[in-house]
C-alpha cells in the first residue's frame, strides 16, 4: 500500500483526484452490489408474504372458499405439457398465489399441485410453533413461500393455505438487480467524467500559483497574483501575494540601502585619494601633516561604519539560519555585565537593574548579541537615566521571561514603533540601526517577541522569551 501511495503522490494532482474519486466510486459500487442482494431479497420476500396474507384476507372476507384457484388462471386457457411445471400452472403464472384447504380429516381440497400441498400440510400439522409464515425448500432448490390460518367454513374448522413459488421472486430480483447494476455503472461513468472536470477546475488555480511562485523565485515579482477564490486555494494565493509584496518592499529598501551606502563609501574614498595625492605632491590639505592625518582618519572612520553596515546585513541573514545551542544562562549576571561594559558610551547616564535570579535557557552567544545591541541603543538615546528589569510570570498557561529596557530620552514617533526594527530603517542621525534589526531576528529565532513602546515620558523596549511548563 505504501508503495502504491508513494507512486500516486508523484503524479499530477488532477490525476490523483481523478484516480481517487474513481477508486472511491468503484469501492462504493462493489459494497453496494454485495449488500444489495440481501436487502432486495428480504424486501421481496416480505412483500410476497404480505401479498399472500392480503389475498387470504380477501378470500375470507368474501367467503370464496369454492374453486379457490379459478380466479388466478383464466378458464379459457389450455396449457401444453411443456408449459406446466410439477403439475402446477405454467412458469409465467408462477406469480399468481395458489390456495388450498386442509379439512378436519387432513384432506386437501381444491389444489393444482398435490405434491407441494402434501409437503406443506405435513409441515403445518407437525410444526411445534404457530407461526403463520413459513417456507418449504424442495429438492430442486426451489423455495415455496406460504402462509396459513385457521378458518371456520360451513361450521367446520379448517386451514386455509396460500403459497407462491420462488420463481417469481427470483425473476423479479434478477431483473431489478441487473437494471440497478447497469444504472450504477452509468452513474459511475458520469461521476468519473465529473471528477475529471473538478480536478481540472481545482488544479487550474494551482497551476497559476505555481507559475507565479516560479516568477518570484526568478525575482520577477512585478506582476500581482490575482485569484478570485475564498477557499483554501484562495488563502494560499493571498499568502503568496502577501509574500510577493513583502519581497518587493524589501527589495526596494535593499536597493535604496545599497545605493546610499555605495555613495557614502565613495565619498570618503575620493577624499582619501585626493589627500594622498596632495601629500605626495608635498601639499597638506589641512595646513600641516597632523591636521591632514586627522582628517583622513575621520573619513576612514566614516567608511568603516558604512562597511560595517554592509557586514551586519550579511551577518543578519547568516544568523537567521543558524541552529541554537541552548544552555542555561544566569540572566541577572548577563544584564549587569553588559550594562557595566557599555556604560563607557555615556558615563553621565545613571543606570539601574532590577532582576530576580532567573535562569534562561537560550543560545548564550546570540543572547549576548541581543542584550548588547539593545543596551547600546538605550545608552545612545538616554538623557540621564536608564532602567533595566526582568521577571518571570505565567499568562494563558505559558511561562514568560520578560526583559524591559527603559530610558528617559525622546519618545519614539508612533508611526515608527512598528518599523523601528526594520533592517533598512535609517535613524535621525542618518545611521542605519541594524543592531535593533539583528536583535529582532535573534529573538524570533528563539521563538520570542520584541517590541517598543512609549512609557513614562520615555522609550521602552520589551523582550519576551517563552518557556515550556512542566506538567
Amino acid at each position: 500500500m505504501k508503495f502504491i501511495l508513494s507512486k500516486i503522490k508523484n503524479k499530477p494532482l488532477s490525476f490523483q483526484i481523478w484516480l481517487i474519486t474513481g477508486a472511491v466510486l468503484i469501492i462504493a459500487l462493489l459494497l453496494y452490489s454485495l449488500s444489495l442482494p440481501f436487502i432486495l431479497r428480504s424486501i421481496i420476500i416480505s412483500e410476497k408474504y404480505d401479498r399472500l396474507e392480503e389475498t387470504q384476507a380477501f378470500i375470507i372476507e368474501e367467503g370464496h372458499f369454492d374453486n379457490l384457484n379459478q380466479s388466478g388462471v383464466p378458464d379459457d386457457l389450455s396449457f401444453s405439457k411443456n408449459d406446466r411445471s410439477n403439475e402446477g400452472p405454467p412458469i409465467k403464472f408462477s406469480r399468481v398465489p395458489r390456495h388450498f384447504i386442509i379439512d378436519q380429516e387432513g384432506q386437501i381440497t381444491d389444489n393444482d399441485n398435490l405434491n407441494i400441498a402434501e409437503k406443506i400440510k405435513r409441515e403445518i400439522l407437525t410444526a411445534d410453533n404457530s407461526k403463520s409464515r413459513a417456507e418449504l425448500r424442495l429438492n430442486n432448490n426451489e423455495i415455496i413461500y406460504y402462509v396459513f390460518q385457521e378458518i371456520d367454513a360451513s361450521g367446520k374448522e379448517k386451514y386455509l393455505v396460500s403459497y407462491l413459488r420462488s420463481r417469481y421472486s427470483d425473476s423479479i430480483f434478477s431483473e431489478f438487480f441487473i437494471r440497478l447494476v447497469i444504472s450504477l455503472v452509468i452513474f459511475l461513468f458520469l461521476a468519473w467524467l465529473i471528477s475529471i472536470f473538478v480536478a481540472r477546475y481545482l488544479t487550474k488555480s494551482l497551476q497559476v500559483i505555481k507559475n507565479q511562485v516560479k516568477k518570484i523565485a526568478n525575482r520577477e515579482w512585478d506582476q500581482p497574483l490575482e485569484i478570485d477564490r475564498e477557499d483554501e486555494i484562495g488563502e494560499l494565493a493571498s499568502t503568496i501575494e502577501w509574500l510577493r509584496q513583502q519581497l518587493v518592499e524589501s527589495d526596494e529598501k535593499q536597493q535604496e540601502f545599497i545605493q546610499q551606502i555605495s555613495h557614502e563609501i565613495k565619498t570618503p574614498i575620493m577624499v582619501l585619494r585626493s589627500y594622498v595625492q596632495s601629500m605626495q605632491d608635498g601639499i597638506y590639505p589641512r595646513g600641516n601633516l597632523q591636521g591632514s592625518l586627522e582628517a583622513m582618519e575621520t573619513e576612514s572612520f566614516k567608511m568603516e561604519k558604512r562597511v560595517k553596515a554592509l557586514i551586519d546585513i550579511s551577518k543578519m541573514d547568516y544568523l537567521s539560519r543558524q541552529n541554537l545551542k541552548i544552555e542555561k544562562i544566569k540572566l541577572d549576571n548577563l544584564l549587569e555585565r553588559k550594562l557595566q561594559k557599555l556604560n563607557w558610551r555615556r558615563k553621565a547616564v545613571n543606570w539601574s537593574l532590577i532582576s530576580n535570579k532567573i535562569i534562561l535557557e537560550a543560545d548564550k552567544e546570540k543572547l549576548e548579541v541581543i542584550i548588547e545591541n539593545i543596551i547600546d541603543n538605550q545608552f545612545k538615546y538616554a538623557a540621564e537615566e536608564l532602567k533595566v528589569s526582568s521577571k518571570r510570570f505565567i499568562k494563558k498557561e505559558k511561562s514568560i521571561i520578560q526583559i524591559k529596557f527603559w530610558n528617559d530620552g525622546p519618545e519614539i514617533e508612533a508611526s515608527e514603533l512598528n518599523s523601528i526594527f526594520d533592517k533598512f530603517k535609517k535613524g535621525d542621525d542618518g545611521e542605519y540601526g541594524l543592531g535593533l534589526a539583528i536583535s529582532k531576528v535573534l529573538v524570533e529565532l528563539h521563538g520570542g517577541e520584541i517590541w517598543a513602546a512609549n512609557e513614562n515620558d520615555g522609550a521602552a523596549f520589551y523582550i519576551n522569551f517563552y518557556e515550556k511548563i512542566n506538567s
